[in-house]
């Protein structure tokens, strides 16, 4: 059986490999070798947990709630393999982009530290670990945004450090605050502890400052005002991994501390996560609307998209996280795609100011298809995947009678076509005089391959929508079972430490 480790050692091993390595072309080829074997451990594991199995391993056989346990379910699973070809792909596109500019050499090693990161954030059931593995992979996108973003964009680089040192902050003090209170940091020591004490105040405002840290890092209002100005300054597959990834395990904690950790549902923190939601999508897609080059418009949306995100979290049934865990997955897809595509376009200018550009449809047809297909995905018409995603949160809304939040979804949904009809008609259907750069096709062949794998993906899920609305919706079940995840971890009866 591969070991549950394997996620997060693997990047490691590659990270000290190209950190050694001083030829570039060498250095690069071993990154793919990397993000590729990582990409086929994450799809076994999601197989081997396909029918619901959890598996842990306790490290240096400390038993829990003392030892440092890992676990691999199949909530953790989906975002591991979704999260792990967004590497892939992106690593692919940076070999296009190598040829145009010569990459830092400290790039690839900062990436698999990033990669190592969220594998841990992931796969971990404790605070100090969860706290660990921000640290790694929020220190490795600092040192990324400082390496890439241009010298006269510094300053957002030190908006983003300050934000996220904000954030460690409160990370720091959530975990004193409950370690304090129940002498633990085991997530599942902690739950079962507090499973009785909806009412207790400090349970609630525990919670609170768990909205707040991880609210932060996933980019929630009115906490995302970092997000678009830091992401839309970087070269493209950097902005496609930050965007496919960082915000997405923000995300991710929150399901796992609101639904597997915290009593639930605490209706005062639920109603506010329900109103955050509402004011994430609209104030996101308004900002999408407002912005005139592509890198501005995408980066919005990603704030728009996690409105979607956390209206699945705020309704607390099921069926509305498998919804959600449905969508995110398109979404990852989805997103960084897009951002790909940009990037490309970006290419042929010079610039993604749309005002700049025009007849891509023709020059690029390749490009152009790919991008209607992804378009029409994040705007959700069917059978895309972004068609399901949004159906069925909406579909769930409206059983619970939260009919505004519904309007307000599909509303979204409305502005998001308006602000993709932007893009198209700028980048690809107008006439333009300026000066384009096209390279030839084969100096284009490995950012066509990225695209394209994340293309085929999206579409795959979009086909395949019902039998993967069943996995969700077993994961969304398996993580509302506490007692269950209680009885896994502390089923290990052999190592050291004391129960």
């Amino acid at each position: 059986m591969i070991s549950i480790s394997l996620p997060i050692i693997t990047p490691l091993i590659f990270m000290v490999i190209t950190g050694f390595l001083h030829v570039d072309y060498w250095r690069r080829k071993m990154a793919l070798i990397g993000v590729l074997l990582h990409t086929c451990i994450c799809a076994f594991l999601l197989w081997t947990c396909r029918h619901g199995e959890i598996k842990i391993a306790v490290v240096g056989e400390w038993l829990p709630p003392y030892g440092i346990v890992l676990l691999a379910d199949l909530f953790a699973c989906f975002f591991l393999f979704s999260i792990s070809l967004v590497f892939l792909a992106t690593n692919i596109y940076s070999l296009g982009e190598a040829r145009d500019q010569p990459v830092h050499v400290l790039r690839i090693p900062l990436i698999f530290i990033l990669q190592s990161g969220i594998s841990l954030s992931l796969l971990t059931v404790d605070f100090f670990n969860l706290f660990v593995s921000f640290e790694m992979m929020l220190a490795a996108s600092y040192a990324l945004v400082s390496l890439e973003l241009p010298e006269k964009y510094l300053k957002w680089a030190f908006s983003y450090l300050l934000v996220n040192l904000i954030g460690t902050l409160g990370f720091l003090c959530a975990a004193a605050m409950i370690y304090g209170y129940t002498g633990h940091l085991n997530m599942a020591a902690i739950a079962g502890l507090i499973k009785e004490q909806q009412d207790n105040p400090l349970i609630l405002g525990w919670g609170y400052l768990l909205l707040g840290v991880f609210g932060l890092k996933a980019g929630i209002f009115p906490l995302f005002f970092w997000l678009p100005r830091t992401y839309s300054h970087l070269p493209p597959s950097l902005t496609a991994l930050f965007a496919g990834t960082l915000t997405k395990v923000g995300v991710y904690v929150l399901i796992r501390m609101f639904v597997m950790v915290l009593p639930g549902p605490l209706l005062s923190l639920n109603g506010g996560i329900l109103i955050t939601s509402v004011l994430t999508m609209l104030l996101g897609v308004l900002g999408a609307i407002a912005s005139t080059t592509i890198r501005g418009i995408l980066s919005y949306h990603i704030i728009s998209q996690i409105g979607y995100m956390i209206l699945g979290l705020s309704l607390y049934t099921p069926l509305a996280i498998a919804s959600a865990l449905f969508f995110i997955i398109h979404n990852i897809w989805v997103k960084v795609s897009l951002f790909l595509i940009g990037g490309v376009a970006r290419q042929a200018y010079g610039s993604d100011d749309l005002k700049k550009m025009g007849n891509l449809s023709i020059l690029m047809p390749c490009l152009g298809a790919f991008f209607l297909v992804q378009a029409f995905s994040l705007i959700g018409f069917p059978p895309l995947s972004g068609f399901w995603g949004k159906y069925l949160l909406v579909s769930e809304s409206i059983r619970l009678e939260y009919y505004f939040v519904a309007a307000v979804a599909l509303l979204t949904s409305w502005l998001t076509l308006f602000s993709m009809l932007k893009i198209w008609i700028g980048a690809f259907w107008q006439n333009s005089n300026n000066k384009i750069h096209v390279k030839k096709l084969y100096k284009l062949k490995e950012k066509y391959i990225s695209i394209g794998i994340l293309v085929f993906a999206s579409l795959a899920l979009g086909f395949g929508a019902e039998t993967m609305y069943q996995k969700a919706t077993l994961a969304a079940q398996q993580i509302f079972q506490k007692e269950a995840y209680v009885q896994v971890i502390f089923s290990k009866t052999t190592g050291k430490g004391t129960r």
